[in-house]
């Protein structure tokens, strides 16, 4: 194999070559962009009737934003009976604007791309009368719910399965758009938008109570547009004036909601169905808090937001687990770089075919050869400082460049850069040496892309990865790379950066994101116990006292009285050690790892169990041979255990002697422990959602608090670590808890 490094001449000669490259991308791509006199017609079908919620739409048309960029909208109403995704992909309409359960279609294999995000938030909502005295999803259990499958319902029903609300247990009826089915009692609950209906019904005299999928953490994209997958891929170029111009219009329409409301009252129909300027402004200041304008460009698009709720999506079982959303999102043109180096090529075969024409007919100008030799030898000292500001650029920049000849086997790059990243020259000499030293994780989907774009099956490719350093760290790299063809062969020439400062930082913030998240959980928690469990003693004790300041009151009833007080206040001294138990379960500032031997640490725990396990009759075996030791704070791994053997015992089956089996296996990053028993199980198609939940029992036969597994739960989180559990009446339980290794620098 042929090798060489760039010397200083490639060096020039190379940034020189890509300085003209760059320059007629740009001449080129300002020629290529000039937008037709025509207008293009365009369809974009809304999913209800006018209204605010389609203020950005509206302002991009009577602005003019369309217009500008060549097109000619229509926009066609909705109502109940149109279905959005169907008039899109059927082709009556180019564009639509429906919610993000637009997930359950694609998956469905409906062939749509959502475009771009106009609500941050989603704005369905659970909507009751104040009276009704429904004010928590638990509440809504047998009642009569007015809601539509095509608008908002996944939503809702996810919020319902993470409640442990199963959708059996749900009466719903098919929504009629009529507000006053709830007004009149008809219905218990409706669903809508959190900045429309609501305010209608206190118009109406009626206050309301509202239930918020984002409080319960179902915090989904409200508004989107979308499009049909064969728009996207035929007509990009129309796909993105539409999306820019629509932008323009909601920026317009939410700094400018008064000249909005009145153009949508003059609109058909509208102040037939009782809206109002004031209801119309009113739902512009809520929309505010949807679209979040001042924190959140509108129209972005978080691609880790869409794959967090395709992860909620398959977590509640409405999406098959292996099923993916990778094609779901537009790529818009400014990520697909490819198909400006196509036009390089043509751009560079007409300078040059202009450059030999110029020379033939200057050829016969002899008396201008002198100026014109002068102009040249300018020209060159020009280009040749331009070049050194594009090398000087690029230095700062951080960047290293690279051209390999996949045919002839040669590359040239520069060598300088890799050793100031701290990463061997010699490594990038080699196609497959710098391929074996990328992280293993990051190996498949990187060979997979560099394999398809040497083949010729893609001709770019935009790539992160980590890549071994001389002292063995893992840093990450940032590499763009295009394929294209010359006289010497195929070649791919590329871009490298440096980026392992910003992943680190972005990975920091994902980690103290998940932290708070796990917090907020928590004090969710803390606040269900004091809402729920204090309360109801409090309550009690402050009527009891009240009733015990009557005269004259009968001696039997006195006695009941103190009696009850009594059991009120046995009850809230309960409830408070046993928020004493969690919180002192919870307490980290004090845990530090140490190296345990299980076998030890479960010697121990028996020991101080010793008389229950005697008196059960229990036979305990282990088989700790494939991992003896893990590295845990003590306090957690003996309570951990504790819990698990004590429930093991209480619920241990009269049928049979009880058997209780630990062993260790360990799988990727963690070490895990199998705990089974044979004891009386759990219903888990009944019970599994609220397995480790706060005072949740399963047996009620059988006296119990509901607290072990939840703490449990919640220190085998706190150290980054899982439990599962699989388990079946009247033959017994198997918990799997998932410790993770510790890790090592290069990790």
């Amino acid at each position: 194999m042929k090798r060489f490094k760039m010397d200083q001449y490639t060096n020039n000669n190379f940034h020189r070559k890509l300085f003209c490259l760059l320059f007629l991308t740009l001449f080129f791509s300002d020629t290529l962009n000039l937008k037709a006199q025509n207008l293009n017609p365009v369809k974009l079908q809304l999913k209800w009737h006018h209204q605010f919620q389609f203020a950005g739409y509206y302002a991009a048309q009577i602005k003019g934003f369309y217009k500008n960029e060549g097109l000619d909208v229509e926009l066609i109403e909705g109502n109940a009976k149109r279905k959005v995704i169907n008039e899109v992909i059927s082709g009556n309409a180019d564009f639509g604007v429906t919610a993000s359960d637009i997930i359950q279609d694609y998956i469905d294999g409906k062939p749509v791309v959502v475009v771009s995000v106009i609500f941050q938030h989603n704005p369905y909502v659970i909507i009751s009368l104040e009276k009704s005295g429904i004010n928590t999803p638990s509440d809504l259990a047998g009642k009569k719910i007015m809601a539509a499958e095509d608008q908002g319902w996944p939503i809702l029903k996810a919020l319902f399965l993470k409640e442990g609300i199963r959708e059996e247990k749900m009466n719903v009826l098919q929504h009629s758009w009529d507000i006053r089915d709830l007004t009149s009692g008809k219905v218990d609950a409706i669903s809508g938008y959190i900045n429309v209906e609501p305010q209608y019904i206190r118009e109406m005299g009626y206050p309301v109570t509202i239930i918020n999928p984002v409080d319960y953490g179902i915090d989904f994209y409200g508004d989107l547009l979308f499009t049909s997958k064969e728009m996207a891929d035929k007509y990009p170029e129309k796909v993105e004036s539409f999306n820019r111009a629509t932008i323009q219009g909601w920026d317009y329409a939410m700094k400018h909601p008064e000249e909005i409301a009145d153009y949508i009252l003059s609109l058909p129909g509208t102040k037939e169905r009782g809206i109002t300027r004031s209801s119309l402004l009113y739902e512009a200041k809520e929309m505010q808090k949807l679209i979040m304008p001042e924190f959140v460009d509108i129209g972005h698009i978080n691609r880790g937001r869409w794959e967090t709720m395709f992860a909620i999506y398959k977590q509640l079982g409405l999406v098959k687990t292996n099923s993916t959303i990778d094609n779901l999102l537009y790529i818009s043109k400014s990520e697909r770089k490819a198909g400006h180096f196509d036009n390089l090529l043509i751009a560079i075969g007409i300078g040059a075919l202009l450059f030999v024409i110029a020379l033939a007919g200057n050829w016969r100008l002899r008396s201008l050869v002198k100026k014109r030799t002068q102009d040249l030898v300018n020209e060159i000292n020009n280009r040749t400082e331009a070049e050194q500001r594009l090398e000087l650029a690029i230095e700062a920049a951080g960047m290293g460049i690279w051209d390999r000849n996949l045919d002839l086997e040669e590359v040239q790059f520069d060598e300088k850069w890799f050793r100031n990243i701290g990463v061997d020259p010699e490594l990038f000499l080699s196609h497959h040496s710098w391929l074996d030293n990328i992280h293993p994780d990051d190996q498949p989907s990187i060979r997979d892309s560099v394999t398809a774009l040497r083949s010729g099956k893609s001709n770019y490719n935009n790539l992160t990865y980590r890549i071994k350093t001389r002292q063995g760290y893992w840093k990450w790299m940032l590499s763009f790379s295009k394929l294209f063809y010359t006289k010497t062969g195929r070649h791919v020439v590329g871009v490298i950066l440096d980026i392992d400062i910003l992943k680190s930082k972005e990975i920091e913030l994902e980690e103290l994101t998940k932290a708070l998240t796990k917090t907020n959980n928590e004090l969710e928690k803390f606040a269900y116990i004091t809402s729920h469990n204090l309360r109801a003693p409090v309550v009690n004790l402050l009527s009891l006292t009240e009733m015990q300041r009557e005269e004259n009151l009968p001696e039997d009833l006195r006695i009941e009285i103190e009696e009850k007080i009594h059991e009120s206040v046995k009850r809230l001294d309960s409830t408070l050690n046993d928020l004493i138990e969690i919180v002192a379960s919870k307490a980290t500032e004090d845990i530090k790892s140490e190296t345990l031997d299980l076998q030890n640490e479960l010697n121990h725990v028996l020991k101080s169990i010793e008389k229950q396990i005697k008196d059960s009759g229990a036979q305990i075996d282990t088989n700790f041979s494939e991992c003896s030791t893990i590295t845990y704070p003590k306090r957690y791994l003996n309570s951990i255990l504790l819990n698990l053997l004590t429930n093991a015992i209480k619920y241990h089956s009269p049928d049979r002697q009880l058997v209780i089996n630990l062993k260790t296996r360990t799988e990727h990053d963690y070490i895990v422990l199998y705990f089974s028993d044979n004891g009386v199980g759990i219903d888990m198609e009944r019970f599994g959602r609220k397995m480790f939940g706060l005072y949740q029992r399963f047996h009620t036969k059988i006296e119990g608090k509901g607290l072990g597994l939840y703490i449990i739960k919640s220190q085998i989180e706190a150290m980054d670590g899982k439990i599962e559990v699989d388990s079946t009446p009247g033959v017994g339980t198997t918990f799997r808890i998932y410790f993770r290794k510790e890790k090592g620098l290069s990790a």
